[in-house]
């Protein structure tokens, strides 16, 4: 019975990582005083033979009934562990346990944790897919941003080599947006068939081959590229963010666009909403500030 109750202590401990103080308390108690169905229960599952040895991964070693009482090894993951000494290890880690909830310290749950792992380390046990403090979270990448305004005029210039456009004038259709996540998106009239649009994106210093769309109003809705400039995106970002940081509440743009309509272009966005105001804000076709006024 002494030999199954350590067994199961070792059972028992490798779900305290997940536990709070409370539901380590019960399992403290559960540990040195476990009811006979669960040791029945242990009993079925590993499939004890009559003798009493264990079968399976769970093994026991003894010469004589006294050397049986004294030395006892049981490998777990292929690892042997002396239950003598995890019993006495156990005990001074719940003595541990017992001083740490007395402080009653809102750290106290991760010093509980702290202590467990602390008790597996130095019983050589492994600890698998339990989530523990000490786990680093995996770094988020950062977001690159808008693209600066050397890489901007960069990828303008990169969309006019295809060979499809070469000795034909490029136009823009409907819209063109520039991420925060470094990437442009646009679309491009068809250099044969005026009536059809490709869609393009720039992502990683390159454009992407050409994407068939449907179109509508195409004849109102493209522009030269040569009538814009790319890196003026980043003045429309920069001065947005600036009127913005000066609005209670109000939010940075992420991201800027061009709107195109009957040869104009208008950049976005076009407002910034605070918690207790908003405002109209426009720029002209190069970028800078053209109004800001309060709605």
């Amino acid at each position: 019975m002494k030999n199954r109750r350590k067994l199961y202590c070792l059972i028992a401990l490798s779900g305290l990582l997940g536990l709070s103080c409370r539901q380590i308390t019960k399992s403290v108690d559960e540990t040195f005083h476990p009811n006979d169905s669960l040791v029945k229960k242990y009993d079925q599952e590993n499939s004890l033979r009559e003798n009493g040895e264990y079968k399976g991964d769970t093994k026991t070693s003894s010469s004589t009934s006294i050397q049986h009482q004294q030395q006892k090894t049981i490998v777990i993951n292929g690892d042997t562990v002396n239950t003598p000494e995890m019993e006495l290890k156990a005990k001074e880690m719940f003595n541990d346990i017992e001083s740490l909830k007395q402080q009653k310290s809102p750290a106290t749950a991760k010093e509980i944790q702290k202590r467990v792992n602390k008790f597996l380390k130095e019983m050589k046990l492994q600890q698998g897919g339990l989530k523990t403090i000490d786990t680093e979270k995996p770094a988020v990448k950062a977001k690159k941003g808008l693209l600066p305004t050397a890489e901007l005029a960069l990828a303008e210039e990169r969309l006019r080599r295809p060979p499809q456009y070469r000795n034909k004038e490029i136009m823009v259709y409907q819209s063109v947006h520039f991420y925060d996540n470094g990437s442009i998106s646009l679309m491009l009239q068809h250099p044969v068939n005026p009536k059809y649009a490709d869609a393009y994106e720039y992502r990683n210093g390159a454009w992407s081959a050409p994407k068939p769309v449907l179109t509508r109003d195409i004849e109102r809705r493209t522009f030269p590229l040569n009538g814009m400039h790319f890196s003026d995106a980043r003045k429309v970002f920069n001065i947005y963010n600036e009127k913005a940081a000066q609005v209670e509440g109000a939010a940075p743009a992420s991201s800027v666009y061009i709107s195109i309509w009957d040869d104009h272009i208008r950049w976005f966005p076009g407002s910034i909403s605070g918690t207790r105001e908003r405002f109209d804000i426009q720029f002209n076709q190069d970028g800078t500030l053209k109004s800001f006024r309060q709605e």
